[in-house]
C-alpha cells in the first residue's frame, strides 16, 4: 500500500485524526475533543524510521505543512495545534445553537401528540404534516455532505431524497397510515444514517440525531394509538 493510500485509509478511520511526533506537546487539544463528543485518534510519527519519514514526506506533500502536528476532520486537513483548537472552539458555539434548535423543533411534535390525546383530531394532519416536513430536511442534509465532500458515494444522493418520497407518500395516505408510516421512517433513517459507508458525522451530532429520532417517532406512535378506536367508523 502506498502512502498516500494509507493516509486515505488513516483519514477514514476516525472522526478526527491527529499527526503528531514524540515531542509534541498536544497541550489541551485532547482534553478539547474529548469535551466535542468527536471520535478521534492520535497517531506519533517517530522519525527514527524510514518508513515513517517516507510516510510524513508524503503527508506534507498532500497538507503544505513541514511540521507536526497535522489534524484532518472528517478527512480535511484543518491545521495545526492552534488553528484546530480554533475550529473546534467556533464549531462548539456552533453545535450549542443547532442543540437548541434541534430541541426546539420537538415541540410541534409533542403539541401534537398532546392535542390529539386530548380529543383534537382535527391536529392528526397537522402532526402529519409538520413529521412530512422534516423527515424531508434531515433526509436534505445529507445532500448537502454529499455536495461538500468530493469523492461522496453517489448512493448518499439517491438515499437523501427517500425521506421527501415517504414524507410525501404519509401526506397522501389515510392518516391512520400515515402516523405509523413517518414514526417507522424516521426510526429507519437513523439506522441508515447509523450504519450508512462514507458517512461521518459528529459525536453530539450522532448523539442529537437519536435523542430527536426518539421523541418524533414516539410523539407520532402516540397519536396513532389515539386514532385507532376511529378505525371503521364513519
Amino acid at each position: 500500500m502506498s502512502h498516500e493510500a494509507e493516509i486515505d485509509k488513516l483519514l477514514r478511520s476516525e472522526e478526527v485524526v491527529v499527526f503528531h511526533s514524540s515531542v509534541t506537546d498536544l497541550a489541551d487539544l485532547d482534553e478539547q475533543l474529548e469535551q466535542s463528543g468527536r471520535s478521534w485518534r492520535a497517531i506519533e510519527l517517530g522519525m527514527g524510521s524510514a518508513d515513517n519519514r517516507d510516510f510524513f514526506a508524503a503527508l506534507k506533500a498532500r497538507t503544505g505543512l513541514k511540521t507536526l502536528p497535522q489534524v484532518f476532520i472528517n478527512g480535511r486537513f484543518v491545521g495545526g495545534l492552534r488553528a484546530t483548537q480554533a475550529l473546534l472552539a467556533k464549531k462548539a458555539s456552533a453545535s450549542m445553537a443547532a442543540k437548541w434548535m434541534g430541541y426546539l423543533g420537538l415541540v410541534p411534535f409533542l403539541f401534537g401528540a398532546i392535542g390529539l390525546w386530548l380529543g383534537l383530531t382535527w391536529l392528526a394532519p397537522v402532526l402529519i404534516a409538520y413529521g412530512a416536513v422534516i423527515l424531508s430536511f434531515v433526509g436534505a442534509i445529507y445532500w448537502g455532505l454529499a455536495m461538500a465532500q468530493p469523492r461522496a458515494r453517489a448512493s448518499i444522493y439517491y438515499a437523501s431524497v427517500l425521506p421527501a418520497l415517504v414524507g410525501w407518500v404519509a401526506l397522501l395516505a389515510p392518516k391512520i397510515i400515515g402516523l405509523p408510516l413517518l414514526a417507522a421512517a424516521f426510526v429507519g433513517w437513523r439506522v441508515w444514517e447509523q450504519t450508512a459507508p462514507g458517512v461521518i458525522l459528529p459525536g453530539w451530532f450522532r448523539t442529537l440525531r437519536t435523542v430527536l429520532t426518539a421523541g418524533a417517532a414516539i410523539c407520532l406512535f402516540a397519536g396513532w394509538l389515539v386514532l385507532l378506536p376511529f378505525i371503521g367508523r364513519g
